[in-house]
This record gives structure tokens, C-alpha cells and sequence, in this order.
């Protein structure tokens, strides 16, 4: 059996993403032959930028991912979707000569929250024109990469500390602005660096091995749907029995913000604007604001050993307690739709950090385990896998909020079950 090695593969690195699942870990379940076969589905419900689509399609599966963040499903199609690299540097010549020929006084401000403090006047008169000039790109497919390349320059200019998943300004920095070419030089680097990881994937898609497929199946973890022609997904449910292999890294109860990490990207690409970051954070699973209304009585999600560590968060912090209590909740739905989805014998591997909150430790693994338990899977494996926060690090302190170990659980689906 070929392990998969450290390093650069395929496209997973075509754009960064906070708290992203280790490829290895894809690949390792994916290479096991008793787990799956050529052809067969393999979901992710928390599919963030597409680690295990991508991991499904280079072995043959036909990978399915969702996810709510309309920037992880930008990334994750990107990823997953193989293009002639001599198109792509066409579009790069292109886009060069609109650039140099566009009108600043024609250009749209894009509504990126608290704009002007991320970027400089000349930094964003220049991603305006940058974005303007891919927009013209006729191929969608084309057009998309070119935006995830457009994004990840997005951050790389802004004042954001490149060491922190969100938005987070430099300190102790003199703020040299950028020039507009500068600018511009920083998305051909992007741009010529994410082609050759394109290349890559192409020289996979053209090997003996058949490339599999990745096929996009909601925006909810907990109502996932059936996979229609296109990027978009259909109405229908995902079919019950269906999936022979999920693997997947749900979201940590109230520890990374998703949302917020993706917020200057959300507005450039106008994915979501400064009005619609809090609908999207309110609609993600594990997210860390609640109304007051969601959190002035206590409520109790059915886990026994979590209720109890609840009841004495209400007592510290009633909101803390009314997030983990929700995130279990929904957790639950989620797991519950999962389970439905699973063909009997089929496998589910969760990969999952335990955090604390309110400097009590929260066992997101054993109340997880639970809930699979309750809902016919069988508990086959646990591993400890020790991490170095991959973006888990949501402060400036080096010790704050970073999650140092994952747990790694295999589950069964019971073949009796229906």
C-alpha cells in the first residue's frame, strides 16, 4: 500500500483554509480496500475547501462534499474540477491586458467589511481591477479558478496577520502600502503557482488510474441532497443506504470561526457582504454568538455525560452553556442525516478535537461517540492523533484556543440495518 506523503498533492493547496483535515488522514481510510471501492460514494457532510472530495476523486471514488460556506464551496469546486493548464494561462494573458485597460472611475467599491482598515486606497483600486478583469473570463469554470486565486491574493495584501484563520491586523507593523502593480505581480505569483498545482491534477486525471468525480450535496450537514448535472445540487434527499464511506471534521463547539475567517473574501467575491456575514454564521453549525433569547433558560441535549457538564457551564456563563448545547443539538440532526445515508456495512470516520469552555473540558469525542452509538454505529476504532494547530489558532496568544490533539473514530453501520 502507497502512504501518502507530507507535502504538495494535487490541488489541496490551491487556497487556505482555517481548520482543514489533514489530507493523510483521507487517504489513509480511502486506501483501505475493505472500506471502499473504485466507484463507490464517499461523503463529506462538513466538507470545508474539499480535502476528502479531492482524496475521493484521485482514488477512483465518486466524492461528495457540502458545506454552508459559499467560499468553501467556491474553493472545493476549484479544487476538484480539472482544466487545461494552457487555457488557464491563456485567461492569465487575458486578464493582464484587461487589468492594464480598465477604468478605476467604472469600478464598483465591493462590500467587504470594515474595508478601508484591511486594505490601502491603492491596494484596493487594484483587487477591484484585478476582479473586474476576471469577471469578463466567458468560461465558468475558468472564471472560478481565476477567484480563488483573486482570493487568496485578497489576504496576502490585506493588514491581516498571516499567522491567524481570522482577521486579525498586524501589530507592531509600519504599514508600507502596496503599489497597483505590486499588487497585480502578487496575483501572477498566486495565479502561476496554482496552475502548476492544476497541472498536477490533470496529469492524475490523465493516468490509467480513471479519476473519480466530486459532486456538491448541500449547504446543510443535517438535510443533505441529491447530487443533480452542474456545480449546484438538487431538491431531492440523498439517497438513503447510499454511501459506502463518510469521513469527515465537524465543526468544534463555539472554538473556530469560520465565517469570520473568511469575511474579506466573502465580500470581494460577493458571496456575502457586510450584512450577510451574521445569516451565514447564524446558519453554521458550532458557531459562537447566540441571541439572548436562545440562552435565557437552560436547555439540555439528551447526552447524559454532556448535560451534566452543561448544567454547570449555565451556571458560569449561560451563553457558553446555550453554544454547546446547540452545537450538540444540531450535531445530533447532523449525525442522524448521516446515518440515514449510510449503506448498511458502510463506515463513518470522524475526526474530532476536544476543547474547553469555560476551563471545563469539553469531550466533544465521547458525546459524539454517544449520539453515533444511539443512532446504530458501531464504535471500531480510536486514535489519538497529536496536531500542530492547522489553523486552529484563533488568537494572538500562542496557547489560546488551539487544539493540540484530534481524535480519530471508526464507526459501522450495522449490515441489518434500513
Amino acid at each position: 500500500m502507497n502512504w501518502l506523503k507530507v507535502g504538495e498533492r494535487a490541488t489541496h493547496y490551491l487556497h487556505p483554509y482555517p481548520a482543514k483535515l489533514l489530507p493523510q488522514i483521507a487517504h489513509f481510510f480511502l486506501a483501505a480496500e475493505n472500506l471502499t471501492r473504485r466507484g463507490d460514494l464517499v461523503l463529506d457532510p462538513f466538507g470545508g475547501s474539499g480535502t476528502v472530495a479531492l482524496e475521493a476523486m484521485l482514488a477512483g471514488r465518486r466524492g461528495l462534499y457540502a458545506d454552508v460556506n459559499p467560499l468553501a464551496q467556491l474553493i472545493a469546486r476549484a479544487k476538484t474540477t480539472p482544466i487545461d493548464p494552457a487555457k488557464l494561462r491563456a485567461a492569465q494573458t487575458r486578464i493582464r491586458q484587461r487589468y492594464s485597460t480598465i477604468d478605476e472611475r467604472e469600478i464598483q467599491t465591493p462590500d467587504v467589511v470594515n474595508l478601508p482598515y484591511w486594505y490601502s486606497s491603492l491596494v484596493i483600486a487594484s483587487l477591484s481591477r484585478i476582479r473586474d478583469a476576471i469577471e469578463q473570463e466567458d468560461s465558468g469554470e475558468i472564471r472560478e479558478f481565476m477567484l480563488v486565486v483573486f482570493s487568496a491574493t485578497c489576504r496576502k495584501v490585506s493588514r491581516a496577520d498571516p499567522r491567524l484563520s481570522v482577521p486579525v491586523r498586524k501589530k507592531n507593523e509600519v504599514d508600507t502600502a502596496l503599489t497597483e502593480d505590486q499588487v497585480f505581480d502578487v496575483f501572477e505569483e498566486q495565479c502561476q503557482t496554482n496552475i502548476r498545482r492544476m497541472e498536477a491534477l490533470c496529469r492524475w486525471a490523465n493516468d490509467e488510474k480513471a479519476i473519480g468525480t466530486a459532486r456538491f450535496v448541500g449547504n446543510d450537514a443535517r438535510a443533505l441532497r441529491q447530487p443533480t448535472t452542474g456545480p449546484d445540487c438538487g431538491t431531492a434527499k440523498l439517497r438513503k443506504d447510499s454511501v459506502a464511506l463518510i469521513v469527515t471534521s465537524p465543526p468544534y463547539a463555539g472554538a473556530q470561526k469560520y465565517i469570520r475567517a473568511s469575511s474579506l473574501s466573502l465580500g470581494w467575491l460577493g458571496l456575502a457582504g457586510a450584512d450577510g456575514l451574521k445569516p451565514l454564521e447564524n446558519a453554521s453549525i458550532g458557531r459562537e454568538h447566540l441571541p439572548k433569547t436562545a440562552y435565557s433558560k437552560l436547555t439540555l441535549t439528551g447526552v447524559d455525560q454532556a448535560d451534566r457538564l452543561i448544567r454547570r457551564i449555565h451556571v458560569i456563563n449561560p451563553l457558553r452553556a446555550a453554544i454547546v448545547s446547540t452545537y450538540l443539538i444540531e450535531m445530533k440532526d447532523a449525525l442522524k442525516e448521516m446515518s440515514r445515508a449510510l449503506r448498511p456495512g458502510g463506515h463513518l470516520v470522524l475526526v474530532l478535537g476536544n476543547n474547553e469552555v469555560c476551563g471545563l473540558p469539553f469531550k466533544s469525542s465521547d458525546y459524539l461517540k454517544t449520539v453515533c452509538e444511539q443512532y446504530g454505529l458501531e464504535t471500531k476504532l480510536r486514535l489519538i492523533d497529536e496536531i500542530k494547530s492547522r489553523g486552529l489558532m484563533t488568537k494572538r496568544n500562542k496557547t489560546a484556543s488551539v487544539i493540540t490533539r484530534e481524535w480519530v473514530l471508526l464507526f459501522q453501520k450495522s449490515a441489518e440495518a434500513r
